[in-house]
């Protein structure tokens, strides 16, 4: 009797400090996606060299309700790679033909990059930890990245206020790098407010940016310390079977060199901007855009454009300025002995005429025709147009949760990718692509 009641009295512990984590409430989704890309001729060479792969990303966010108006947050990637890729010769041993087979741990371990608390008290919400920063309004300018932050958020009215802290780099770690690293940092501050109201949201955001990252960083070489300072108004207006949004950026700041002989206090300027609109007509939207990001004048003793782009979020066509072929599939935009291009656009204007289409419930139709050309000529380029393309997609819902997406893109390339020999010759490229996506 006295072993059955030590038992009972073991297991009334347990439960005891067990409950409280058996209340927490978990609250799991995420996306699945197989991806496919046929990129025939991003060399924009004549002699042209296709490239073929496949992708994948599996994505999990976990959101853990500890207490009414406390959580936390997490978001976890695996296996996010082209399948075959980056397999080192041996892993696993050989396969047939002699061939490797497997992936490393590495490749299919989880990556953290989110891990966010949050809770509300009488003065607003605070939100801490690292999570997916640098987005404001429009996708137009956002380049996402995981960054450590401290935010608050208070509603005031229809108003929304909000103040936040960014942590980009942190080098004040003694135990690592001694001294020689201190005040080598990188922080952003901000500010802001969003009023939503009846079809209407528009918000103003200020951020200052200090990058002490390349300040005295190795002795004899050049160091210089940044500063910036960045507005930005957006608006997003839905009006019966109108749509519109828009969003502009304006900066300023100062290059100042500490140390060498080649850097000197510059100032910094940056400008871009983007306005889209769009109506729906029975079961046709059609729509344009246009979006602009300031270059660099050669002839003007300050750096423009400054770090103002469209941003890798983004993505405006399939080839021109898509990171997600530009950097995701290595599609990098650009003729091999002249000019390039990445998956953020910047020093251009952007002109697109586009029309959607849903026939079916389950099936989706857009084509876009775009132009694009350059704000600025880079110094010995003869040409400033980076060319005109054509894009058709089409997404099909097998599931209410699995698409099936294909596209199709051409560019007829301009110019500009000549660079400054205007004997390079080029051609044009398109791009096929198809891709798979679960949501749960």
């Amino acid at each position: 009797m006295k072993k059955v009641l030590v038992i009972l009295f073991a297991l009334g512990l347990v439960f005891a400090f067990s409950a409280p984590a058996m209340a927490t409430d978990i609250e799991v989704s995420g996306s699945y996606y197989a991806r496919g890309w046929y990129d025939a001729n991003s060399s924009l060479n004549e002699q042209a060299t296709s490239n073929a792969l496949y992708q994948q990303r599996l994505r999990i966010y976990a959101t853990f309700k500890v207490a009414p108006g406390l959580k936390l947050m997490t978001k976890m990637d695996a296996l996010e790679l082209a399948w075959g890729a980056n397999v080192p010769a041996g892993q696993n041993g050989a396969g047939p033909l002699g061939t490797t087979v497997g992936y490393t741990n590495e490749q299919s371990a989880w990556s953290v990059e989110t891990s966010k608390l949050q809770f509300a008290t009488k003065v607003g919400l605070f939100q801490v930890g690292i999570w997916d920063t640098n987005t404001w309004g429009c996708d137009f300018g956002n380049n996402s990245w995981s960054t450590g932050s401290i935010q608050w958020i208070a509603p005031v009215g229809k108003l929304l206020l909000i103040a936040k802290l960014e942590k980009n780099v942190e080098r004040d770690t003694k135990a690592i790098n001694g001294d020689a690293y201190s005040d080598l940092d990188s922080d952003n501050w901000l500010v802001a407010a969003v009023y939503r109201n009846a079809g209407l949201e528009a918000g103003l955001l200020f951020k200052y940016i200090r990058s002490a990252v390349s300040r005295d960083l190795i002795p004899g070489v050049d160091g210089y310390l940044v500063t910036f300072g960045l507005v930005t108004p957006y608006f997003k207006l839905k009006s019966g079977n109108l749509y519109a949004e828009g969003q502009f950026y304006y900066g300023e700041g100062e290059l100042e060199g500490e140390t060498g002989v080649f850097v000197g206090d510059t100032d910094l300027e940056g400008l871009s901007a983007y306005l889209m609109g769009k109506v729906k007509l029975d079961a046709f939207t059609v729509g344009a855009l246009a979006a602009y990001a300031q270059g660099d004048d050669p002839n003007s003793d300050e750096t423009e454009g400054f770090a103002l782009n469209g941003g890798w979020d983004w993505n405006p066509c399939l080839i021109l300025w898509n990171d997600d072929f530009n950097y995701k599939a290595d599609g990098y935009l650009g003729h091999v002995n002249g000019a390039a291009t990445d998956g953020m656009m910047r020093n251009a204007y952007i002109y697109q005429v586009f029309m959607e289409m849903a026939p079916t419930d389950c099936l989706a139709v857009k084509a876009s025709f775009s132009y694009a050309k350059a704000d600025e000529k880079p110094v010995g380029f003869e040409d400033d147009k980076y060319g005109t393309e054509f894009d058709i997609s089409a997404s099909y819902k097998i599931y209410d949760n699995l698409d099936y997406m294909v596209g199709f893109g051409y560019l007829w390339a301009g110019d500009y990718y000549k660079g400054t020999n205007s004997k390079n010759v080029i051609d044009d490229t398109y791009l096929l692509v198809n891709k798979l996506t679960l949501s749960f």
